[in-house]
This record gives C-alpha cells, structure tokens and sequence, in this order.
C-alpha cells in the first residue's frame, strides 16, 4: 500500500517510487507584451506568448535497468498562456511523445521529436541565446528554432566519442502502399571541446506539407489546397515534394562572450502548383548568421545578431538585439527587438514584404518588433 501511495505522488512533482527510478514534472510559462510597427498596414500592441521559448509542461521518466542501461520517456505539452489553447496543431504532446533506451550503446528514441537540424544547431542560434522565435531566419524557414516536430520517428546517438557524437533519423510515412509517402531521413554530427561547439546536419522530408506543416490533405497539382503556413516568406513553396535542410554551424567562447556562426540551406524541391503555391520547380533559401553574446554579471546578459537570407526571388535581412536579466535561476526577464528588411519578390508571386516568424505581415518592406517579457522555468 505505501508504495502504491508513493508511486502516484509522482504524477505531481518529482520522486522515487522504486530504487533508481523517478519521474519528473517540468516546465516553463513565457509571456511578452509586443510592440509592431506594421502589421497588414497599422500598428499593434499585443500579449504574445513565449517570447523567449513556448510555454510548455511535460513528464520525464527514467527508469534504471541495471548494467548501465536506463529506460527513459517524455511527453511534452505546448500551450499558449495568454488564451490557454493547446499549440502544436492541437495535439495534447504536440512538442515530444516518445520512449527511449540508453545504455553504453549511445541513446535509441521512438515517438514524435525534434528533428536533428533543430537538435544540432538550435543551441548555436541567436534564437535560443537571446532571441527567440522572433530572431530566427527568414520566418526559420529551416526550422531551427523547431517550430515543427516530427512525427513518427526513430531517432539514434552514438555515445561520445571525444568530444563528437553521431545522430541519425528515420520518419516513417505510415501509408499503406506508399512507402516513401512522408518518409524522412536525417544525419548530424556535433562537437563540444573546450571554447569550442560544432555541429553539422541534414534532414530530408518528403511530402513536408502534411508530415511537417500539418496540412490537411497532400497537394495536387492545379487543385484547391488549404495552405497551412501563412508567411509569405516560403508559403508559397511548402506543396513541394521534398524538403531538404542541411546547416551547419560554430561557437566559440572568450571569457564571458561567445561569438556564433550559423549557415542553413533550405530546398522545396518538385513544388506543386495549387490555388495557393502558384510556383513550380525547385526553390532554395541560403541563409547565414552572426551572433554574439556577452554576460556583463552572471545575472545580466547582452546579445546582437545579423541575419541574412537569400531565397529563391527575394533577400531578406534583419538586424536583432536582447537583453536578459536572471531574478533567479529560474526566473528572468527579457527584452528583444528586431528589423527586417525585405527585397523583390516572394513566394507567392508578390513583392517581398518583411515578415518576421509568426508575426502578421507587414504591408512594406520593412518590420520592427520589439518585445519585453517574463519567463519562469520549473
């Protein structure tokens, strides 16, 4: 009986039902007030939540299996703390759902994750330094800051080996008769060693409209299509065949800075042509980043970063800047701003306008978004 009175304490905190075994309850609420300069032609003032990173609660348990292998699951819960609705498409663990066995053999995952591209090089990015989703690249039209997991996925490191360890991916598509629907394939290879951190990766998704963006029904071509991205930044290419991001990226650390390089190159190849994706053929965005942060006391930090994409008919540059002050090791407060300008023409056709990552936007080439918020980790 006590044991049993034990184990469903767990389900509300952190504790020990068996002897090398526990379960964890995490999380983080992140809210912002948000300042734009142009949204569709006016100004707005708005709550906007996860500033800095989604709000987001889940469960972690790890079991201990003997001989150096451990069992270990996570379900992780996104949500938007200003209307309490579920994000991720509406699902209950739309972040992370899987199970995993680790032992001297390196880390075997199964479920929905992140893909590699956002393991390997999100912590290099200016997004997770200092930015959030707001200073990503191009609308993170590469996903980095893994706004999109994937579902359905077995995922693999090797241990480390020197300071490098391997990954690789494996998305199954789950149609009967057509095996390569929604398949996916990824590889990564990551370096920590001293001042420095290197990471390199590759992901490759077919049918990404509805195995990534959460497209109803797959793109035919010269049919209606419900298009689930709304940026203009690469909306207009995501009824492509394949998706293929590969990225690389360096960090080196003096002192209390730590200065960063990031490179993605993004391809929709095989694009269909719908009623919302007019465009046909093969679409690519380079883009490349420098960022740098500075921790004046270990309780105040400072960040800049350049951003600069060139997409397939349009450039895209944006200049950000952060601050964060720690209340506590689990509480801080943020301040972000960003511009973006914008040239030629996007992917529906239009001329470019700056549209910043889940922002609405603008009716002019350039955007300004400044925000300043409040994130508690638990």
């Amino acid at each position: 009986m006590k044991k049993e009175v034990l184990c469903a304490a767990m389900l509300v905190g952190s504790a020990n039902c068996m002897a090398q075994s526990s379960v964890t309850l995490y999380g983080a609420i992140d809210d912002s007030f948000s300042f734009t300069n142009n949204q569709a032609g006016s100004q707005n003032y708005q709550m906007v939540n996860g500033g800095r990173g989604s709000s987001k609660w889940g469960f972690r348990t790890v079991e201990d299996l003997g001989g150096g292998f451990n069992a270990v699951a996570v379900l992780e819960n996104g949500f938007d703390i200003n209307s309490g609705k579920l994000g991720n498409g509406g699902r209950l663990f739309g972040r992370q759902s899987y199970v995993a066995l680790n032992g001297p053999f390196g880390s075997l995952r199964l479920g929905r994750q992140y893909d590699l591209i956002a393991d390997s090089l999100m912590p290099l990015a200016s997004s997770l330094k200092f930015g959030g989703v707001l200073t990503t690249r191009a609308g993170d039209v590469d996903n980095v800051w893994g706004d999109y997991s994937v579902s359905n996925t077995i995922k693999y490191y090797t241990p480390d080996f020197a300071g490098f360890k391997l990954g690789a991916l494996y998305s199954l598509g789950g149609v009967a008769g057509n095996f390569s629907q929604g398949r996916g394939e990824g590889l990564s290879l990551t370096y920590a060693g001293g001042p420095i951190t290197a990471s390199a990766a590759l992901l490759r998704l077919n049918n990404p409209a509805t195995s990534l963006y959460d497209a109803t029904e797959t793109p035919q071509a010269g049919a209606t299509f419900a298009n689930p991205i709304t940026n203009p930044t690469f909306s207009g290419y995501v009824s492509a065949h394949t998706l293929q991001i590969a990225g690389g990226g360096l960090n080196y650390s003096v002192g209390n800075a730590v200065i960063g390089v990031l490179y993605t190159n993004t391809r929709f190849e095989d694009v269909v042509p719908t009623s919302s994706t007019p465009f046909s053929g093969t679409a690519t965005f380079n883009s490349i980043e420098a960022n740098a942060t500075y921790r004046i006391t270990p309780a105040v930090m400072v960040g800049a970063a350049y951003n600069y994409t060139k997409a397939e008919t349009a450039k895209y540059s944006q200049v950000n800047v952060g601050a964060e002050y720690d209340l506590s090791k689990r509480t801080m407060l943020y301040a972000i701003a960003a511009w973006e300008h914008a040239i030629g023409t996007d992917s529906t056709g239009k001329p470019a306008v700056a549209a910043m990552a889940f922002v609405t936007p603008s009716s002019t080439s350039n955007q300004v978004v400044v925000r300043v918020g409040v994130r508690q980790s638990f």
